[in-house]
Parts: C-alpha cells; sequence; structure tokens
C-alpha cells in the first residue's frame, strides 16, 4: 500500500531590533555668574525586570522506571492523567511488556492484584478484574469493541494495555459478552523518532518454542507522519505434556496528521494453531461432597490426545480526528474483524470414588464483528468554572455462524485416563447461529474549577441491546437501559488527591425459559453499580493509590415459579498499588487486594461466598540495576493468590499459592555498534503446583510448573 503523503512547511525568521536613545546635553550660558565644580562621579546600577515565572512543567507520560504510564484513555471522556481521573486505572507501557518477556495479555495483567488468572484451556484465557469473569472478547481495542481478535490473546502488536477496574458502562459503552468488573483495552504502537527504533528479536524458552519478532518504524522527518510494522512467529512445544503452539502474526499501524486533521490506519492478522493444549478439571455432583482436592501437579494432563484449535484473526480500525478550533473537535472511528475457528476439545469430570468422566465437543465457527462510533467535544466556561462536553454515539454489530456438536460421557480413571476417541462429525459447518447489535449515545461533561483542584464528571449513557437466535427453536431479545455515572477528584496539592465515584456495567438479560410462569419474559439487562473512593499520592518519583469499592450485580432467582433479575451478588474490596523508581537504578511495583464476594440475594447460597475468588491476592516486582556492570539488571517477582472456594456451596476449597519468578536483563552494544539487550528469566522458580479455582465452575485449572525465556533482542 502506497500512500501519497504531502507536507507544508513553514519557517520564519525573528529579529528583534534594540533601541537606544542617547541624552543630549546642552548648555545654556546667561549673564548669571559661572562657577566651577570639583569633579564626581555618579553611579547607578542598571535596571534589571523580574525574570517570568516558569511555566509549570507537564507532568511526564510515565511514571519513572517507565513500567507504568500516568495517562490513558477513559472513552467517551477521552484522555486524562490519572491524578485528574476519577476512577482506578493501569496502564502497562511497551517496556513492561518487553522486558517481563510477556506473550499474551494474561502475562501483562499477571503484574496487578485486582486480576487474577481464569484461564479455561492452553487454548482459552479469561481473567477476572474487581473478581468479575472477563475474556478476550471483551476487550477493546483504542476504545472500541468488536475489532481486537476474539480468541487470540498476543501482545506483540501493542505498546499499552490500559487496565480499567470497575464497571465502565459509561465510558466504553456495553461489553459484548457482558463483562462489568473493569476493562481492558489495547493500545497499538506507534512509530516513534529517532535512531535505532527498528529491532529484531529472537527468544527460546516458555518450552521449546522458537520466536522470531521483527519490529520495523519510520516517523517522518516533520513528525506527522509514521509507520509500524510488526511480524511475529513462533513454534514449538509449550511447557504443558505434547501441547505445541504455532503463531504467525502480523500488525501494521500508520498515523499521520496533516492541519488540523489526524488519522490513524490499524491492520492485524494472526493465524494461532494451538495442538493437544491442556484443560481445565471439572466436578460430577458425586465429588463435591468430598472435601479433599486431588493433589495438584502441573506434569497432569486433562485435554485428549488428538485435540486441537486452529484460530483465524483479521481486525483493522480507522480513526479520524478534526480540531475545528481551541475549543470544539470532533472524531470518527470504524473498526471490523473476522475470525475463523476450528476446534475439537473435551471435558474431563472427576466424579465419586476416584472414577472419572470423558466427552468430545467439535465446533466450527466464524464470528464477523464490525463497531462505529462518532462524537464531538467542546469547552466552554460557565462562570471560571471550564467544561468540556462530549457527545458521543456507538454502534457494535456481531454475527456468528457456528455448528457446536457435544457427545455423551463416557467412564474412565482419573489416575490413568481411557481417553477413548472423538466420534462427532469433523465436516465444516457454518449456519447463521446467533447475531447481536448494541447502540448507544453517551453524554459527558468534564468540569474543572477556576484552581484546578476540583475535577467532576458527570455522564450517562443510553444502551440498546438487541439479539436473535437461531437454534433450538430461537430466541429474540429486545431491551435497554440507562447507566448514569458521576465521579469527582479533589487536590489537596498537586501530588495528593482523593477521589469518589458512582459507575455502573451493563450485561444482557435473560429471556426466561424452562417452565416457569414467565416463560418468555425479557429480563432488562442486568446492571452492576459501584461505588468507590480512594486517593492517589504522586512522590514524584512513584506513585501510589489506595481505593476501597463495593459493587453489586443483580441476576436471576426464582420467586414463586417465576423467574426474576432479584438475584444478587455484592463484592466488596481494598486495592492497594505503587510504581515507581524510588532510587535511580532500582524499579518497583506491586499492588495488593482484599476482596469479600457473596451471594447476597440468592435462596440457595445467600451468604456463601462466590466461587474461584481469592480473599487476598498480591503482587510484587522489582528491578536494580548493578551498577558496577553498565547495562546488566536483575528483576524478581512475587504473586500470591489466597485460598478460595471451588463450588457454590462452599464445601471444597483450593489451598493458598505462592510463585516466584527471577530474570536477568544485559544491554549492550553488539557488532556495528548496534544496541542489544538480552533477557533471561524463570518463572516459577521454585517448581511450585498449585489448583487455580475457576468462577464459572466448579472446576479448577493447574497452574504452569518451571519455565524459562531466553531472548535476544538487536536494535537498529
Amino acid at each position: 500500500m502506497k500512500k501519497k503523503v504531502t507536507q507544508a512547511m513553514t519557517r520564519a525568521v525573528l529579529c528583534a531590533l534594540f533601541t537606544q536613545a542617547l541624552p543630549l546635553v546642552a548648555q545654556a550660558a546667561d549673564t548669571t555668574p559661572s562657577y566651577t565644580l570639583e569633579d564626581s562621579t555618579v553611579t547607578a546600577e542598571r535596571y534589571q525586570a523580574p525574570a517570568p515565572e516558569p511555566e509549570p512543567e507537564e507532568a511526564p507520560d510515565e511514571i519513572p522506571g517507565g513500567l507504568t504510564a500516568r495517562t490513558a484513555d477513559y472513552g467517551a471522556v477521552g484522555h486524562l492523567d490519572t491524578m485528574d481521573a476519577p476512577f482506578n486505572m493501569t496502564t502497562f507501557t511497551e517496556k513492561m511488556i518487553q522486558d517481563r518477556q510477556a506473550s499474551s495479555v494474561n502475562d501483562v495483567i499477571a503484574n496487578d492484584a485486582s486480576t487474577t488468572d481464569q484461564t479455561l484451556s492452553g487454548a482459552s484465557q479469561a481473567w477476572t478484574i474487581r473478581g468479575f469473569r472477563s475474556s478476550q472478547q471483551d476487550v477493546s481495542f483504542n476504545g472500541l469493541y468488536g475489532v481486537a481478535p476474539r480468541f487470540y490473546s498476543g501482545v506483540e502488536g501493542l505498546d499499552r494495555v490500559e487496565v480499567l477496574k470497575g464497571p465502565g458502562a459509561l465510558l466504553y459503552g456495553m461489553a459484548p459478552n457482558g463483562s462489568v468488573g473493569g476493562n481492558i483495552n489495547f493500545v497499538p504502537k506507534r512509530a516513534k523518532a529517532g535512531e535505532n527504533q527498528n529491532s529484531l528479536t529472537l527468544s527460546f524458552g516458555n518450552g521449546r518454542q522458537f520466536g522470531q519478532d521483527l519490529d520495523l518504524s519510520h516517523r517522518s522527518d516533520d513528525g506527522k507522519t509514521g509507520v509500524r510494522l510488526n511480524i511475529f512467529h513462533t513454534n514449538g512445544s509449550t511447557s504443558n505434556s505434547d501441547e505445541a503452539v504455532n503463531t504467525n502474526s502480523m500488525t501494521l499501524g500508520i498515523d499521520h496528521e496533516v492541519g488540523k486533521s489526524k488519522m490513524s490506519l490499524d491492520l492485524g492478522y494472526a493465524y494461532n494453531k494451538i495442538d493437544n493444549p491442556q484443560y481445565r478439571l471439572t466436578f460430577g455432583s458425586g465429588f463435591l461432597g468430598v472435601k479433599d482436592l486431588p493433589s495438584a501437579d502441573h506434569n497432569k494432563k486433562y485435554g485428549a490426545p488428538d485435540t486441537f484449535r486452529h484460530v483465524t484473526e483479521k481486525y483493522g480500525m480507522y480513526r479520524y480526528d478534526y480540531k475545528f478550533d481551541d475549543n470544539v473537535s470532533a472524531y470518527l472511528a470504524l473498526g471490523a474483524r473476522e475470525t475463523k475457528m476450528e476446534y475439537l476439545y473435551n471435558d474431563f469430570r472427576l466424579n465419586a470414588k476416584g472414577t472419572a468422566s470423558i466427552r468430545y465437543h467439535v465446533n466450527n465457527q466464524i464470528n464477523k464483528a464490525n463497531s462505529e462510533e462518532v462524537g464531538v467535544k467542546d469547552k466552554f466556561n460557565i462562570g471560571d468554572w471550564k467544561n468540556e462536553v462530549t457527545l458521543a454515539a456507538n454502534r457494535y454489530a456481531m454475527k456468528r455462524y457456528m455448528k457446536n456438536r457435544t457427545g455423551s460421557y463416557f467412564a474412565t480413571t482419573y489416575d490413568h485416563p481411557d481417553w477413548g476417541s472423538n466420534t462427532l462429525d469433523k465436516t465444516w459447518y457454518e449456519p447463521l447461529n446467533d447475531e447481536t447489535t448494541m447502540k448507544g449515545v453517551a453524554l459527558t461533561d468534564v468540569i474543572t474549577s477556576p484552581n484546578e483542584k476540583w475535577t467532576i464528571i458527570l455522564g450517562g449513557r443510553y444502551q440498546k441491546i438487541n439479539q436473535d437466535t437461531y437454534t433450538s427453536g430461537g430466541t429474540h431479545y429486545d431491551s435497554d437501559a440507562w447507566t448514569p455515572a458521576v465521579g469527582i477528584v479533589h487536590k489537596f496539592t498537586p501530588r495528593w488527591s482523593v477521589y469518589a465515584n458512582y459507575i455502573e456495567g451493563l450485561s444482557e438479560g435473560d429471556v426466561v425459559s424452562g417452565g416457569y410462569k414467565n416463560d418468555g419474559q425479557v429480563l432488562a439487562p442486568y446492571k452492576a453499580k459501584q461505588f468507590e473512593v480512594g486517593t492517589k499520592y504522586d512522590m514524584g518519583k512513584a506513585l501510589a493509590t489506595l481505593s476501597l469499592f463495593q459493587i453489586k450485580q443483580n441476576g436471576e432467582m426464582e420467586q414463586d415459579d417465576i423467574m426474576t433479575s432479584s438475584g444478587e451478588i455484592r463484592h466488596r474490596g481494598i486495592e492497594a498499588s505503587i510504581s515507581g523508581e524510588p532510587k535511580k537504578g532500582t524499579r518497583l511495583w506491586g499492588s495488593l487486594m482484599y476482596m469479600d464476594a457473596r451471594y447476597t440475594e440468592d435462596a440457595a447460597y445467600k451468604g456463601n461466598h462466590e466461587m474461584g475468588i481469592p480473599r487476598w491476592t498480591a503482587v510484587v516486582g522489582a528491578e536494580q540495576d548493578i551498577h558496577g556492570v553498565k547495562g546488566l539488571s536483575v528483576n524478581t517477582r512475587v504473586t500470591y493468590n489466597g485460598s478460595s472456594y471451588v463450588d457454590q456451596n462452599n464445601l471444597v476449597k483450593v489451598p493458598q499459592w505462592y510463585r516466584w519468578d527471577a530474570g536477568v536483563k544485559y544491554e549492550f552494544t553488539g557488532l556495528g555498534h548496534h544496541p542489544m539487550i538480552l533477557r533471561a528469566d524463570v518463572y516459577n522458580l521454585l517448581n511450585k503446583s498449585y489448583w487455580n479455582a475457576l468462577n464459572n465452575g466448579p472446576g479448577l485449572y493447574l497452574g504452569t510448573g518451571r519455565t524459562a525465556m531466553v531472548s535476544l533482542e538487536t536494535k537498529f
């Protein structure tokens, strides 16, 4: 693709002319006597105008250490500095992604204790934010849903990963799969100016995977046009028995600025093949009365031989911004994605007395999504108070062509399973399975006091949801909801602020079925309502955040043979985090979360803890430069997950666990005077075996045993 770029360059030469008037001395003679005076000297100091007050320096975008950033995209309200935002957001930078050698979104967000790993298999990643489950399907791309790959979770094409903690219906709209605990936003790479912005990285590890990553970047001399191309390949076995991965991906990012316009285009492609993936362990009803879980053994395999998942992702997004003047601007964003998946997988169910059952599934689908968003912003004053009003409208549409086939369970043993063989038809079918359309309009106002000590965000979003399914007789869902929000920030000093917010999240309601008196009724979208207070302190060399929150979400509950939406779960928690470089060469990051998640309005489980959610989670990381050896640094990270329940009855618990990672990085000048970086990391250094309890269980997934990764990056 070629694009003609026109440039207009203007240079002005300013000349300063200084003139000085020299006094003329005139003597006047008159008839009066004249006197002769002795010589005298008069001295005076030259007057100097006082130096102008220095303008306050703009806060750097990255927090010292470069692992996290201060600013983020808050959707409908735009980009904000964290000290001005009444929400809790962590933004991980490209440096964090590269230096931790992250290969997936879970590897990145593992550095935040507000998230927990909810991976279901070696082919499907998931996580929780503030205890609510989410997955790759609900990731936004530059603030827009329906663009990021639906199943592939690689991060090689990303500049940043933004993690909003708490609901975000006002900011981003309703997530396609109804995630309400927070949002993950992908920010694609952009071209950078300067030398050595191209790189080639060779890597080996995480089993026996050999990877190559070519990252090419070019920005025009005037800085107005940039192109960034990333090509990635990896192939080989993983640390799970018999599991193998083959991935090819490419991302292209182009940005251009001319006059009052800014444009960007992002295109992506990924092919991800996983053979013999690991799978979760589920439980039959007979086992849940037994409180002794099988021992976690990371060498144990729950995925059957000859299973696989093949995914092809094509996606793209175009954004155009136009600035009418200093106050009024508008934007348009268009995005689309097409995903093709072929999937053969199995369930492994543990029954009473050590027996097990296995069944197979075949799923093939083509998933097509497109999104559009248009908005206008206006800045004005009411008295001395600044207002920035945004009116935005968006639309998300998805069609899924899918054929899903499920076999019957057959008996085997837990210790030495007979995997049998899949007898399901694997012929490719793609009938239209379901389609969803979501439309929304959001109105927000960011209000700032004259002294900029107060920031108030007011807003609301109207959301319309329409879904049709075409299997098993078909269903039609058509409903809407209004989600208001308010946030307040008060700065006691430029470095210390407190904040509070009320904001909601949305997930699709249900069409009642199953023999209830109100079968066929459409239940309104379920709402998650959050109250949060917190404080942020910028220490100059580090940034710390402390927050307290409560989120309540309603859901299905049966009352007198009528299905209602009066069920409720409640998550109460405390979060603390810090990131920065308190001393030159010493970089730290860490976070802690306490969570009390319970069923509060449920006839069967009222008062019980929600399954799969530990009370305590923590992660602490550090990187230290070795001053005696230029370019050498060592790093370590410790992750802790408290115990959590496996089932809603709170009969079975997984024990607490911790994992210790360690690594080394060496930056040096190689052949041809090219900068080079050698990285080596060991994950789960002590080779601990542990379970993760699943939030959509009852189920468990094995943690990965000890793995290592070595890479060499060459810049040019």
